[in-house]
């Protein structure tokens, strides 16, 4: 059985993660992620929205069982790494979105993580990092993601007491951008496809020249970033878009000044 499933909406991607009935991830759904990752690169897609298709569970986590088999020396070839599976993904030149229907820990949770925005709906639901509890870590990013999110020593904490954050309590220390209101009748994929939609509409290079810089910023700020995003501008102020959408602008200027 697939894990992953893609459909696109008008330039927006909505990848589903399915696994009855534990919904937890395992090498297989790396691979498959791997494997949709140059359908997500491509100009046809503007926005991607990632999302469970449980009512409980975004990815839930890892599977135990799988890792339980590696622990004793036998368990399942990882074709690709969930390292470089996971970078590639949050270097795609486009917002990519986690719609957090339900709970996600470990592995899913690191999915999330990756992603440049997260929104969750308001429910019995719970997010975090545990590995702990099994005597790891986290071992697809958490550690350096969850850190650079919500600030080192916070992050640490989390780790070492296996927390589990309730959606109002991820909201307020910033591990997810957006709640939607249990009494809503709009999802938490409701809002993701609203959101990627709207960003989806705008240039899609200055979309992608403004994740680049974001991510790659500097502090105290560089002068060699500086520099980059200077060309960066130069470059956009030549595009098509650019041109069209400064011309209409300006233009209405124009004429408020002319009192018209």
């Amino acid at each position: 059985m697939e894990h992953l499933s893609l459909e696109i909406r008008k330039g927006v991607a909505i990848v589903t993660f399915d696994n009855p009935p534990l919904s937890v991830m395992t090498p297989q759904t790396i691979h498959e992620l791997h494997e949709l990752l140059p359908r997500l690169e491509s100009e046809e897609v503007r926005a991607v929205v990632i999302t469970g298709s449980s009512d409980e569970f975004f990815v839930r986590h890892f599977s135990v069982e799988e890792l339980d088999d590696s622990a004793q020396g036998h368990g399942a070839q990882w074709e690709v790494s969930m390292i470089d599976v996971l970078l590639r993904l949050e270097a795609l030149p486009k917002p990519v979105i986690s719609a957090l229907n339900g709970t996600a820990m470990g592995g899913g949770l690191e999915l999330a993580l990756a992603t440049d925005i997260r929104i969750a709906k308001d429910g019995p639901f719970r997010f975090g990092l545990p590995e702990i509890s099994v005597g790891i870590l986290p071992g697809g990013g958490g550690t350096q993601r969850l850190s650079a999110l919500i600030g080192r020593h916070r992050a640490l904490l989390m780790m070492w007491r296996a927390k589990l954050c309730t959606p109002s309590e991820a909201l307020e220390i910033g591990l997810i951008d957006e709640l939607v209101d249990l009494d809503d009748e709009a999802t938490a994929l409701d809002r993701a496809i609203e959101l990627a939609s709207e960003i989806a509409a705008r240039p899609p290079l200055a979309v992608a020249h403004i994740k680049r810089l974001a991510q790659t910023s500097a502090s105290p700020v560089t002068k060699e970033m500086l520099q980059l995003e200077g060309k960066l501008f130069g470059e956009l102020m030549a595009t098509d878009d650019a041109k069209r959408l400064l011309a209409q602008v300006a233009g209405e200027h124009r004429k408020q000044r002319e009192g018209k």
